[in-house]
């Protein structure tokens, strides 16, 4: 339900009730010549109830990760590990290679901010970096997409509006549903008193 996708980890129990009607003579005939086929609408009712269990449980995302084995020098750690950081990089190890002065640094790096990443390491690292990428696992993003502080402790800590800095999971959300030509909730107007003051962009 959050970006269109297929679920993981979710079950759907369903309890089928039949209700026959003694006068129509108990086969049903008559309710589908007057309402129609029920399958078609037994169906878009049970899609529709189960999209709405799904985001009152509190859906979150999974996102694929990669994982990355980048050979640097002493001299472009530091590049390396900024461009790592920037695209929310795990980093796992890191060891030196015996003889050599060339350091093996492996890192769990989402498929999403994996755009570019190779032009940018070279580019931060003046070349010193290479990196190999293969598809590790898929990561459970424990953030909620749609959060709102509701409890007082929430509303001091994060205060009315409950900005914790930038939502990552809903950012990837609504990424995604853009691409899809889905539509996307966010507002327009985010502060009326500085809006005339904004600078528009082409």
């Amino acid at each position: 339900p959050l970006c269109e996708e297929p679920l993981f980890g979710v079950t759907v129990q369903l309890e089928v009730y039949s209700k026959v009607d003694a006068e129509a003579g108990g086969d049903g005939e008559v309710g589908e010549a007057q309402y129609g086929p029920f399958s078609g609408q037994v169906a878009s009712a049970a899609r529709e109830a189960i999209r709405k269990a799904v985001l009152k449980a509190g859906p979150r995302l999974v996102e694929a990760m990669y994982l990355s084995v980048i050979s640097t020098t002493s001299e472009a750690l530091g590049g390396t590990y900024s461009v790592l950081g920037r695209r929310r990089a795990k980093v796992i190890s890191e060891s030196i290679r015996e003889g050599t002065g060339v350091f093996i640094i492996h890192s769990y790096l989402p498929v999403a901010e994996s755009f570019g990443f190779a032009d940018e390491l070279r580019q931060c690292s003046s070349g010193a970096s290479n990196a190999q990428l293969m598809l590790s696992h898929w990561e459970h993003l424990d953030i909620d997409p749609f959060f709102k502080p509701k409890t007082e402790e929430e509303r001091e800590e994060f205060g009315e509006d409950g900005y914790v800095g930038p939502n990552i999971a809903r950012q990837l959300v609504d990424a995604t549903r853009r691409r899809k030509g889905l539509k996307v909730e966010e507002t327009i107007v985010k502060d009326a008193t500085k809006q005339r003051t904004l600078s528009r962009k082409a």
